[in-house]
Order: structure tokens, then sequence, then C-alpha cells
């Protein structure tokens, strides 16, 4: 007698290899397209990173009273020569010299925001390092510079100053300047300036710490370079800007 199979379940058929290729290809088009999603929202939101909103440390920076520098950052325009007049006013208002043949000054903590301890430094090619603990005011180098202004993580805006009233007195070649947080303090945006002559140019530097240094000695790789400017027979050669300066 015949048996009844038709209850009986019918055998699977393995899986063939272009069903598995067609399986992989589900699989590939599916990341695909998330990854295509991500790179669409990045591309959205990556305008708005660059108006400088947010600091490095992902600090809330939006909240500015001044609409015109939301504006500014908006359109990336940036006001060189306000903040220039802004740097000397800073400069005359702690005694500092702003008449100097050359001069490299930083200012920062204008939000209130910032209280960091932020210093100056120029090294000159004779090797002499002007800082806080060198060659502050009233102390000269043999090249007649000095600091003239010093602070230390100032409650509202901080400024710093290293000048040279003179030509006549500047050795050749390089004097290099650059920026050391000194306590490794967190802050959105410093401003140097560096003038030689009738020529002035500003800098913005963003956040960056010390990771070598101690409070007793202070490693060269932690100070930012910014511009490094040769004198020639008491004439500038050339000006090197390690940071771009603002146009």
């Amino acid at each position: 007698m015949a048996q009844n199979t038709s209850n009986k379940p019918k055998p699977l058929k393995p899986t063939t290899d272009e069903k598995r290729r067609k399986r992989r290809l589900a699989w590939m088009c599916g990341i695909l397209g998330v990854l295509n999603l991500i790179a669409l929202a990045l591309l959205i939101l990556l305008p708005y990173n660059c108006t400088g909103t947010y600091d490095r440390g992902g600090n809330d920076t939006t909240i500015v009273n001044d609409t015109t520098i939301i504006e500014r950052r908006i359109t990336h325009e940036e006001p060189s020569e306000e903040v220039s007049d802004e740097i000397d006013e800073a400069v005359e208002e702690e005694g500092g010299d702003t008449d100097a043949f050359m001069r490299f000054t930083i200012m920062w903590n204008e939000n209130g925001r910032d209280i960091v301890d932020l210093d100056a430094h120029a090294e000159e090619p004779t090797g002499a390092h002007i800082y806080f603990q060198k060659y502050r005011a009233p102390r000269r180098t043999r090249c007649g510079g000095q600091l003239d202004v010093d602070m230390q993580s100032p409650r509202d805006r901080g400024v710093e100053n290293i000048a040279w009233p003179s030509a006549s007195q500047l050795a050749d070649g390089d004097y290099e300047f650059g920026i050391h947080n000194y306590n490794n303090g967190r802050f959105g945006e410093c401003t140097a300036k560096l003038k030689v002559g009738n020529k002035s140019f500003i800098y913005k530097v963003g956040y960056f710490k010390s990771s070598h240094s101690t409070r007793e000695n202070i490693d060269a790789r932690d100070i930012k370079p910014i511009a490094v400017v040769t004198i020639k027979n008491h004439q500038v050669e050339n000006i090197k800007h390690i940071q771009q300066p603002v146009e």
C-alpha cells in the first residue's frame, strides 16, 4: 500500500552561491545607504561648525551681546583694523609701548569666560628669551626688547606686550614670536598682533594646551609659534607667518 506523504515537510533546498551573493549585495547596499545619510548630515551641519559658535572644547559661545560679531562670524569677515585698534587701546591702558618699531602683543578673555594665564614669548637671534620670567620691564635685552605689559589670569580682558623701541638696536637674525598656555586652562580664542615698522598683522589662535611644561620649566614645544621676523642691517628682510594672519 502506498504511503501518504502529503503531510510530510518538504526538505529545504540548500542556499545557492547566487543567493548568497545577492544577500551580501543587499547588505552592502544597506550599509552604503546609511553612510550616505551620515555624510549628507555632516555636509548640512558643517557650515554651522565653521562659524566659530563653538570652541574646540565643545563649549557654546553663541551668547554674544554684540550682534556685529555674530554677523562677522557668519560671513567669515574678520574686522582686523578694528581689532588692531582695540589691542593698541588695551596696551596703552596698561602703560605699554604702542609706538615701538617692532612689537608683539596678545589679547584674550574679551568675553570674560576665558580666565586663563596666556603668556607672550619672543626669542632674539642673540639667544635672549623674553617672557614673564626674563626681561620684564624695566629690564631690557641688548637689542632693547622687553615685556612691558604682563597679566596673570585676568578676570576681564587680558593683554601682554613685548616691544623693541628702535630699529637701530636690533641685531641681525631671526626674532621668533609665540604664545604659551601657562596654566593649561581652556579658552575660546586668543588674538595676536605683530607690528614691524609700518606693517601690522593680526592672528587668531584657537585653544591649545601645554603637554610638556611644568610651572618651573617651560618646554619650547609648548610655545605656539606665530611668526618669525628676519632683521638685516636694522631693516626687515623677511616676515614668515607660521599662523595665517587675518586678511
